[in-house]
């Protein structure tokens, strides 16, 4: 076998043809006011920057059977006469989907169901039937004539996405592409389907309850850090309005290792409760292990509160770890951890009434935080007593505590006049 490389002529002309979409100047670009309209479900609005937009493509993506198909067929209750709604399944028959719509409670002439996984046969019923809303299950089961490859290769998978997004936009209508993940947790196929798309969410479950949590980690249309809570139910996903407290253990009694803080997602506040065991190592030599907070934190944490707070760890092994499952990745919790991690090595316990808000530089000082009155008004709402906050951060905390005590801390030493 032997490779011919065709070469173009060059003296051949181009042929000049009247350009689709010719150049405008940024003033003259007109934007309709409809363009982005409301999920009717505030947690997705949330995530999203204020609801869908025309024309907009999405990928969502997650564990099997985590709820992305019961998710994306919820949305179905957004037809109606002007909003036809088209749900093409590559995975499931309408017969299944119907079963699962009657149980969620979607049910209406103008959501259109189908089974088709070929990419011709898909584009000629969006062109015909004219959809505001469109869901792909999932784009891996989708096959183009263009490509000899089998579904879910990444020729395929960049080819239909490819069409499907420049459709949406060519249409106006919004197109979500539900996508599979792999083991590392990332979207499945080629990294070009990232760029492809303007939205990225990704649905994880918490713990080994029946809590749910949408994140974006691309978002043209608005910010990365909002995360949306949800319920799962045999009815579907209930939308969790107020989780302020919902990450706590809610225990009578205060235990050693154990300390409260109030992490920031996106433009709410959260309370979490971070726990932490101080043990004999197992080896001839102490290790570190985290749930929920990045491992490269806790052997910075752990290294300045043997520097500075007099005591040894590194011949220990440390455990720290998020109730109910949540990760953050807020450096405001820093204090809570060290002072977690302290209370189990002096086996004394923290009163669960005091709330711990603070990142840690590495020469032991405690930093300044941001939405610091946020979080401080919620923590006085849910009863607690006292608040320990940046030095830095006492005078704006005070301004909205009302019967909350606030105490200023200003290095991470001090917190040995706790115990």
């Amino acid at each position: 076998m032997e490779e011919v490389v065709e070469e173009k002529s060059k003296n051949k002309s181009r042929t000049i043809n009247p350009i689709k979409n010719p150049s405008a100047t940024l003033s003259s670009i007109q934007v309709e006011d409809n363009l982005r309209y409301s999920s009717n479900i505030s947690e997705i609005d949330r995530v999203l920057g204020g609801g869908f937009i025309l024309g907009s493509s999405i990928v969502i993506g997650g564990e099997p059977g985590i709820g992305k198909s019961t998710l994306a067929l919820q949305l179905g209750n957004l037809a109606n006469d002007d909003f036809k709604f088209m749900y093409f399944s590559g995975e499931e028959s309408q017969k299944q989907i119907k079963l699962r719509a009657k149980r969620i409670g979607v049910d209406s002439d103008n959501v259109i169901l189908s089974e088709h996984n070929n990419l011709e046969d898909i584009i000629n019923e969006i062109k015909q039937s004219k959809p505001s809303f469109v869901i792909i299950d999932s784009i891996h089961t989708m096959t183009s004539d263009e490509s000899a490859s089998i579904a879910g290769s990444v020729n395929q998978v960049t080819n239909c996405s490819n069409q499907l997004a420049e459709l949406s936009r060519a249409l106006s209508f919004t197109l979500i592409l539900v996508g599979h993940i792999t083991k590392e947790g990332i979207i499945a196929g080629p990294k070009v389907l990232e760029h492809l798309v303007d939205t990225i969410l990704y649905f994880e479950k918490i713990d080994t309850g029946n809590l749910r949590i949408l994140r974006t980690s691309k978002n043209r249309f608005g910010a990365t850090d909002e995360i949306g809570i949800f319920n799962m139910t045999e009815k579907g996903l209930e939308e969790i309005v107020d989780p302020t407290s919902l990450f706590l253990s809610n225990k009578k009694e205060a235990s050693p290792g154990s300390a409260i803080s109030s992490t920031h997602e996106g433009t709410r506040p959260m309370l979490v409760e971070i726990q932490s065991l101080v043990s004999n190592p197992t080896q001839s030599f102490g290790k570190r292990y985290s749930t929920g907070i990045d491992s490269n934190r806790v052997n910075l944490l752990v290294a300045i509160l043997e520097k500075y707070c007099d005591i040894r760890l590194s011949d220990k092994d440390i455990f720290v770890s998020l109730t109910k499952g949540i990760k953050v990745k807020d450096t405001s919790n820093d204090l809570a951890s060290a002072v977690a991690i302290y209370s189990s090595f002096r086996n004394v316990p923290i009163s669960n009434e005091n709330v711990f808000i603070g990142e840690l530089g590495l020469s032991g000082e405690v930093k300044e935080i941001d939405n610091i009155e946020k979080r401080v008004k919620e923590i006085a709402r849910l009863g607690f007593k006292s608040c320990f906050v940046p030095i830095n951060s006492v005078n704006d905390a005070k301004s909205v505590a009302g019967k909350l005590k606030i105490r200023g801390i200003e290095h991470i030493k001090e917190i040995k006049d706790f115990f």
